[in-house]
């Protein structure tokens, strides 16, 4: 998926490094209800990462944007939703809700790319280059930035034990 992630993590980070003091703790967050994921979680299949992406929708829409885990959630549902519908936005998605933006650093650098349609292998272009194999390997890049990013908030294990 190119350096895309890496662009991605390197300023999620620097959005979120504020948020390092006791204002924002585990023990008075908000609940996260889409978290953990279930035991069946298959990041390998696009519609597990289509049903977080609708969980996440449903929360972001109720919790209220002046919070810093409603900008977390904002860059952890484009996650999700370029995981379910890697070809947007061209090709076929379901819309979100209009009140979630096309903002963050992760998204806007995804469209960026996209609408330049550019399908060459470069260190600092982002390319779909489609097949199963590039395929599994952008979900396992995307894996582990939802893994990363979830931690800012969640710093219990994403995956739910049965």
């Amino acid at each position: 998926m190119f350096d895309l992630l890496a662009v991605y993590n390197l300023h999620s980070v620097k959005d979120f490094e504020l948020l390092s003091d006791d204002s924002v703790s585990p023990a008075n967050d908000i609940p996260i209800p889409f978290l953990p994921l279930p035991s069946h979680f298959d990041y390998n299949k696009r519609t597990d990462w289509e049903l977080l992406s609708k969980q996440i929708k449903k929360w972001l829409i109720e919790v209220d944007t002046e919070l810093p885990q409603w900008t977390w959630g904002r860059d952890i549902f484009w996650l999700t939703f370029i995981a379910a519908f890697p070809s947007f936005p061209r090709g076929t998605w379901h819309m979100w809700d209009p009140r979630i933006p096309l903002e963050g650093a992760f998204i806007e650098q995804w469209l960026e790319t996209s609408n330049n349609n550019i399908n060459v292998d470069d260190d600092d272009i982002f390319s779909i280059r489609g097949g199963d194999e590039r395929d599994a390997e952008d979900l396992s890049e995307i894996w582990d930035a939802l893994c990363r990013d979830a931690a800012l908030f969640y710093p219990y294990s994403l995956i739910a034990d049965d």
